[in-house]
């Protein structure tokens, strides 16, 4: 987006609100619906503009919180720089009813009431021409899938708000209780919406107003992933869907690899780069640029204004840590993954100095010359340091890119028994990864059983996707065995490769995120996630 409006009185419907903490307070009193809003063609173009800047203000949450913290990546307790590590619970999997990691559904209803307005709104209009307001449809019914499967893969039963709860002029929050609708209702509804983008979008296989908005691209990733979901997860009254389910799967990431002229940059390094924004493997992205938003990555740096040690630490190299991402005092660590993590990258991977740069104990290399690893600092999407020497971190958050549909379709080939298909999708990943290294002799996957290829998807994620929020739904949706336990549960799939599962089955209730005392108060027609 050229600038991602912080906009608009279209917005109202998140703003307007009685209680900021009250989630029943999340339908729009439309003031403006009727008297000075929805009249021209520009008023529906700024609020498409401002739809997508909510799924910008999502971001934090649907990448890092609900994808990241949980999969057993990171550390908790204090970073190497000296700071406390934010939000130990999640990472630690502690979760009750006074511990819920996310509050208020995560704050999606707001973002989901905006498109339940636009679409109530641009459905009754005549100012929009038709083939644009086919796209604008396009746009809202992904939108509002792609928000219900996070809610649905965060809770499994949540409210389905499909229409904008308007009350002109005053809002009642009597008439917006409303109780958690069974799995399979929302499964079904997700799936309703996604086949209804798809339709609004028609035949043509375009991305009409760039990457980062959404497109019917964008659509067909995110049907392959809800239907490679629902293949392979058990929900509720939601079943496994089974091989009918991945047959749908397939399809749709086989023609988003077809149908849009995607293809993988020559480096790593490049797909983030920030003169390299919207580069032919981004299918669709979150807009970040100098003097708009900043992606918040600082965190997973470290401290460099004088109050951290990382800068007095070493380097591979046995010199000075100093500050290599040029930070200038702009990052701290409150994010730290597992030196594990870094480790488990080749040395010939470029993906691994393209990510971290890690940091060793200058006192243990001074007793005994040996390097001792400190800490690990990602440096993969931060940005740039700009001629004013002031660090912008606008690196774009990556949703979806190529390599995800490679890997999806190796995961899938490895569910339909097709070996030789796991191996061809693992190694065209692999293969950029490796660049001038590349030697498929050497570092080539060779297909396996179920189990080792599983597992070699997952490696395979684990090195191309840190912190693009993949993990977590990884360990949620893969198994050990075809139709099999679930990673999660499988001590192969535990980064600290300390005999234990990320999650024991006992506490099978923790797949799914409790709701927070704020918002169980404020609705009688609520219910807690099952076992809290």
């Amino acid at each position: 987006m050229k600038t991602m409006k912080y906009i608009l009185a279209a917005l109202l419907s998140a703003m307007a609100l009685v209680s900021c903490n009250d989630w029943l307070t999340l339908g729009p009193i439309d003031y403006y619906g009727s008297e000075s809003y929805w009249k021209t063609e520009a008023n529906f173009d700024s609020y498409i503009d401002g739809m997508h800047k909510n799924m910008r203000d999502q971001a934090w949450t649907h990448t890092i919180m609900a994808g990241e913290l949980r999969g057993g990546t990171h550390i908790d307790g204090t970073s190497s720089d000296g700071s406390s590590v934010s939000y130990a619970d999640i990472i630690t999997q502690t979760f009750d009813e006074d511990h819920t990691g996310l509050s208020n559904f995560g704050g999606y209803y707001g973002p989901i009431t905006n498109v339940n307005l636009f679409i109530a709104r641009l459905n009754a209009t005549d100012v929009v021409p038709e083939a644009k307001k086919a796209t604008y449809l396009g746009i809202a019914h992904g939108l509002r899938a792609f928000y219900y499967f996070d809610l649905f893969r965060l809770y499994g039963t949540v409210p389905l708000r499909l229409t904008a709860d308007v009350v002109e002029g005053e809002l009642d929050p009597l008439k917006l209780y409303m109780a958690r609708s069974e799995a399979a209702d929302v499964m079904a509804q997700i799936k309703e919406d996604l086949q209804k983008s798809l339709d609004y979008f028609g035949s043509a296989n375009t991305i009409p107003y760039g990457k980062s908005y959404w497109s019917k691209a964008a659509t067909e990733v995110l049907a392959g992933e809800v239907y490679l979901w629902s293949a392979k997860v058990a929900t509720g009254n939601q079943s496994a869907g089974g091989a009918a389910d991945i047959a749908k799967a397939k399809t749709y990431f086989t023609n988003v690899m077809n149908n849009y002229g995607l293809s993988l940059q020559g480096n790593f390094a490049d797909v983030f780069s920030v003169t390299n924004k919207l580069n032919s493997e981004v299918i669709f992205a979150i807009h970040y640029g100098e003097g708009e938003a900043t992606n918040a990555l600082a965190d997973y740096t470290y401290m460099s204004d004088g109050r951290g040690i990382t800068m007095e630490q070493l380097d591979a190299t046995g010199h000075r840590f100093g500050d290599p991402f040029g930070l200038n005092a702009a990052g701290i660590q409150r994010y730290q993954y597992l030196d594990n993590i870094f480790l488990s990258f080749d040395p010939n991977d470029t993906r691994r100095d393209a990510t971290f740069k890690a940091s060793y104990s200058k006192s243990v290399f001074e007793q005994t010359g040996k390097l001792e690893m400190v800490g690990t600092h990602v440096h993969k999407n931060i940005g740039y340091t700009n001629d004013a020497g002031v660090h912008q971190f606008i690196g774009d958050f990556m949703y979806y890119r190529l390599p995800l549909v490679y890997l999806s379709l190796a995961e899938i080939a490895n569910y339909e028994g097709n070996g030789a298909d796991v191996a061809k999708y693992i190694n065209l990943v692999r293969k950029r990864a490796y660049g001038s290294n590349w030697n498929e002799a050497t570092y080539g996957y060779t297909a396996g059983s179920f189990t080792a290829n599983e597992l070699a998807i997952l490696g395979e994620k684990d090195r191309e996707f840190l912190q693009e929020g993949q993990r977590w739904h990884d360990l949620r949706r893969m198994t050990l065995t075809k139709d099999g336990k679930h990673l999660v549960f499988c001590a192969e799939a535990n980064p600290k490769n300390n005999g234990r599962p990320i999650l024991d089955e006992a506490q099978s209730h923790k797949l799914l995120w409790p709701i927070d005392k704020n918002v169980m108060n404020s609705d009688k027609e609520l219910k807690q996630t099952p076992g809290y």
